[in-house]
């Protein structure tokens, strides 16, 4: 027996020895637990207060911000003067109050509200804004500050077309500054080009065909729904141009100016039913009827000049009664000078400068003073599709004015304030365009001894 253990006498001392160190993880992992337990039980408490300060913080910024998005309302107020809403009326007598750049309310005693800008036109006369049809170089997406838009403004002009883009001459605003595009698809239908002629005439058949096919998958359709639809894949291209006008998605846009283009041009319109704008029409005159009964619109420019060819055994060539003569057809026409850019050098009265000019050229030919103020105000308006926009002064359209000092087609006047978007983006006072020429419509005010186009002070 001597020198062996027993079994049992190990586990005791194992235990008396460790018992201690057991003890200790016991107190440590309970005091461990407790802690957790007491973290986890105050965290939703203390993450809450933070998120409710949080999400009221939050709260108030909005409001703070939406406070700040909501600006002042913005009044003009136009008293007296002759007022001219369409061209072929006069309103003597009458205010116009408009409204974050929108007419609304015209009157002879309108209230003024407080803080309204007012313009006192008392012995001058208030147009719709121009609008210039076919333009370059007024606008520019880096300068809103240009020379040649506020020779524009200065002209009266408030909508021009450039690019294919409608744009406002809002001098020195980017807010309405563009429209959107023309409703134009610009084709090529010329006599020197017959093979892009026949090419554009197969597409229009083409897709004619294409139409009576879709016709008659929907009727087959109705009784066999597994009835197989035309392929249109092959629809691009000319194809493509020659759906939106046959659509009535756009508007084809063509330069013809002899009977023998303008003729072909109201067959294809008439037969295939679109939309049609002449670009020129020097000798519209000539076929005004066809023009007519095709639907079709007229870009002309008065003193453009087509010498008459002595060869050709009938009428032709241009003349100075073309404009009245489409208008009494029926036909709408829209008046623009040769250039549409502004000039500062050689004669004046042939750019955008001088676009009320040109329409008195028209006058001059014969058509009535109202369908030519039209022909630069309602007329372009309608053909860009913008006309319940622009182009009249009615409640509700935007506020786009041109006031002048007398009547608009006269050599002499000159416009004294322009308006854009219910904003004075040209005053002829305080621009050193014109301030020098019959200033304060002082009619015999000594002339000018200084420099165009802008006046360079007296140090100079």
């Amino acid at each position: 027996m001597i020198g062996v253990r027993t079994p049992q006498s190990r586990p005791e001392q194992s235990s008396v020895e460790e018992s201690p160190r057991k003890m200790g993880k016991s107190k440590n992992t309970t005091a461990r637990l407790a802690l957790l337990l007491a973290v986890v039980a105050v965290l939703p408490v203390v993450s809450a207060f933070p998120a409710r300060a949080f999400a009221q913080g939050e709260k108030a910024d909005d409001k703070k911000v939406d406070e700040e998005k909501e600006p002042e309302d913005r009044y003009l107020v136009i008293r007296g003067g002759v007022l001219h809403p369409s061209g072929d009326e006069t309103v003597e007598g009458s205010s116009v109050l408009c409204k974050n750049g929108k007419i609304v309310a015209i009157g002879p005693h309108l209230d003024v509200p407080e803080g309204a800008e007012v313009i006192d036109a008392d012995g001058h006369h208030l147009y719709p804004g121009l609008v210039g049809i076919e333009t370059r170089s007024i606008v520019s997406s880096t300068d809103l500050f240009s020379l040649n838009m506020s020779l524009g403004l200065a002209a009266g002009l408030t909508t021009v077309v450039s690019g294919g883009t409608v744009y406002k001459l809002s001098y020195g605003e980017l807010e309405g500054n563009r429209l959107g595009r023309t409703p134009f698809a610009v084709i090529r239908y010329t006599t020197r080009d017959p093979a892009g002629r026949r090419r554009l005439r197969g597409a229009f058949e083409r897709m004619w065909k294409h139409q009576r096919d879709l016709e008659a998958y929907e009727i087959e359709k109705a009784k066999d729904p597994k009835a197989k639809k035309p392929d249109e894949r092959w629809i691009r291209g000319d194809f493509q141009t020659a759906k939106r006008l046959m659509d009535g998605d756009t508007v084809a846009l063509v330069r013809a100016n002899t009977v023998q283009e303008i003729r072909p041009l109201t067959d294809l319109a008439r037969k295939y039913d679109f939309k049609l704008v002449v670009q020129g029409a020097a000798e519209g005159y000539l076929c005004a009827g066809d023009l007519a009964r095709a639907g079709a619109s007229c870009i002309v420019t008065p003193r453009a000049r087509l010498d008459v060819d002595s060869t050709v055994l009938r009428a032709n060539g241009s003349s100075p009664e073309n404009a009245k003569i489409l208008h009494a057809h029926g036909v709408p026409v829209v008046v623009t000078p040769s250039r549409g850019g502004i000039s500062l050098m050689g004669l004046g009265g042939r750019d955008l400068a001088h676009l009320p000019m040109e329409a008195a050229f028209a006058v001059r030919g014969g058509l009535e003073e109202s369908a030519a103020i039209q022909s630069i105000t309602t007329e372009p308006a309608r053909m860009i599709g913008l006309a319940h926009r622009i182009g009249t002064i009615e409640v509700g359209k935007d506020a786009d004015f041109a006031i002048t000092d007398g009547d608009l087609l006269h050599y002499m006047s000159l416009v004294r304030w322009t308006i854009v978007n219910g904003r004075i983006a040209y005053d002829k006072e305080k621009d050193s365009l014109y301030n020098h020429i019959r200033p304060n419509g002082d009619a015999d005010s000594p002339p000018p001894d200084d420099h165009w186009p802008r006046s360079l002070g007296e140090d100079w």
